[in-house]
């Protein structure tokens, strides 16, 4: 079945759409530090998979509709996860079509890299999160 959005690593074109919806959030994060993010992101030539990466979801007419932090760590008793400090979603028409096209983007890159769980944390927007460490959020199990 074709998805009615696309999902992959955030495009230099997309970083100005993207903000729109960390901004309509409430993120306590400005224009020019969300650029500076997304610079050093795409300025990787290399991908590994501990480095941060930023995902977004885009429909056929160009809009964003998600956007997910992501990077791979290690728990002492959950082993390596993906985690996804932030995950943000927006669609008056389909909001289950577009978190389930990012989960489903999550599930593959977590598997690709090995991990058994995701953790996405609770929205926080009084704090952009600059480390990992927070105990809220779900916890998906993975395999």
């Amino acid at each position: 079945m074709a998805s009615a959005y696309a999902v992959a690593p955030i495009k230099a074109a997309q970083v100005e759409r993207a903000y729109c919806l960390i901004g309509a959030v409430g993120y306590d994060i400005d224009i020019d530090r969300w650029r500076q993010i997304c610079a050093a992101i795409l300025a990787r030539k290399h991908l590994s998979p501990f480095i941060e990466e930023i995902a977004a979801v885009e429909d056929a007419l160009g809009y964003i509709r998600g956007v997910a932090i992501l990077r791979v760590r290690h728990h002492e008793r959950m082993g390596r996860y993906l985690s996804v400090p932030v995950f943000v979603t927006a669609s008056a028409a389909d909001a289950r079509g577009v978190c389930g096209a990012l989960l489903g983007y999550l599930n593959e890159v977590a598997l690709d890299r090995r991990c058994g769980a995701i953790h996405i944390a609770r929205l926080s927007p009084d704090r952009w999160p600059a480390t990992d460490g927070a105990e809220d959020g779900i916890i998906i199990p993975l395999r």
